[in-house]
């Protein structure tokens, strides 16, 4: 038992030495010097007690930074000109305060936070022009206050997000001007304050954000985004139904312009869809051209109806043949209603058009 007693007590004092925090004060990395130097001038530091600060225009890899397990105050890595990653912060679990990555001119991935958890206050990736995604941030499920995305001119995605789970405050997402979607944002279920997005190009749709409780929602401002059509996604057709709440939306396109085009496409989301074993296959949707509609293994005729979300009708036709083609081109982008009816079997689908 004493030699157990003995063994376990210099364990103990053996990972106390080789896991103690240090610099109370922070840490500021100014250049490759400054990061290659500090497990020779902090041999055993794993907690940096103060705030850090990576900027430097000849920073070219954080590698000497790995076995940094948290940062108790902010950290800010901006305006570097050569680093490509983040290898070097793979051991790095929680950043206590806040975190900004901005104005680094040859960032083109997160890799290199693949363990983050949590941040503890806001959270800014913004100004990086190569950015492309948001891979890297896999493990990062709660950001204690607002995140902000913004004016990354080459983000397409947020691949990297897919386990956030928690925003205590504002989610804002604009200047993006190459992003597609949201859908890795499935996950997210809590936010604290407003939903921001404005001027992202080349969003068309807020699916992925679905997961989103109504009730935590006090405001939602969505504007300027110039191909943004689909905004009838549940977390936002909830929302209609909290009297408190402010909700501004305009100068989008078509099916996301006005607060009433929107309540439109979420008073319709009750509408059947059509189901696999129907006798209809119809694809694709979205579709941005042609839709196909075929029939499967039925001989009956069937009228076809497409309506826009006021309920006017921009075209019908009779479908006789196995497979029909509707040439949506001309038609603005939005939601739309196919409903087909044959004798008194009746069905309908809402299409989306990009």
């Amino acid at each position: 038992m004493k030699k157990f007693i003995i063994f376990f007590s210099c364990f103990l004092l053996s990972f106390m030495a080789s896991a103690q925090p240090c610099l109370h004060e922070g840490r500021g990395f100014y250049s490759q010097d400054d990061v290659d130097l500090f497990h020779r001038d902090n041999p055993n530091c794993t907690v940096i007690q103060g705030d850090v600060i990576i900027s430097g225009d000849n920073i070219k890899n954080l590698d000497s930074l790995r076995g940094l397990v948290s940062i108790e105050g902010y950290l800010d890595i901006s305006h570097t000109e050569l680093l490509g990653d983040l290898s070097g912060l793979d051991s790095l679990r929680s950043i206590g305060g806040h975190f900004g990555i901005y104005s680094n001119l040859n960032l083109r991935t997160l890799k290199g936070l693949g363990h983050l958890l949590s941040v503890g206050d806001n959270f800014e990736v913004f100004d990086n022009p190569v950015l492309k995604d948001l891979k890297g941030l896999d493990t990062l499920a709660t950001i204690a206050r607002n995140f902000w995305i913004g004016s990354n001119s080459v983000l397409d995605a947020f691949k990297g997000l897919t386990n956030l789970n928690s925003v205590g405050g504002l989610l804002q997402i604009n200047d993006n001007p190459a992003l597609r979607s949201l859908s890795e944002l499935g996950n997210l279920k809590n936010l604290g304050e407003e939903l921001v997005i404005y001027s992202n190009q080349s969003l068309q749709s807020l699916s992925g954000l679905d997961s989103i409780r109504p009730g935590m929602l006090p405001s939602i401002s969505i504007y300027n985004n110039q191909v943004l059509s689909v905004c009838d996604v549940y977390s936002v057709c909830k929302y209609f139904d909290v009297t408190w709440g402010s909700i501004m939306i305009y100068n989008n396109k078509s099916g996301c312009n006005t607060k009433a085009e929107v309540k439109a496409g979420c008073d319709t989301l009750g509408v059947p869809t059509i189901q696999p074993g129907l006798p209809f296959l119809i694809y694709p949707n979205p579709t941005g051209g042609t839709l196909s509609i075929q029939i499967i293994n039925s001989p009956q005729q069937f009228l076809a109806s497409l309506t826009d979300i006021t309920g006017r009708e921009v075209l019908s036709l009779t479908l006789a043949d196995p497979e029909t083609l509707i040439d949506m081109r001309k038609l603005p982008g939005g939601v739309y209603f196919l409903k087909l009816r044959s004798g008194n079997r009746n069905f309908a689908s809402k299409i989306i058009k990009y």
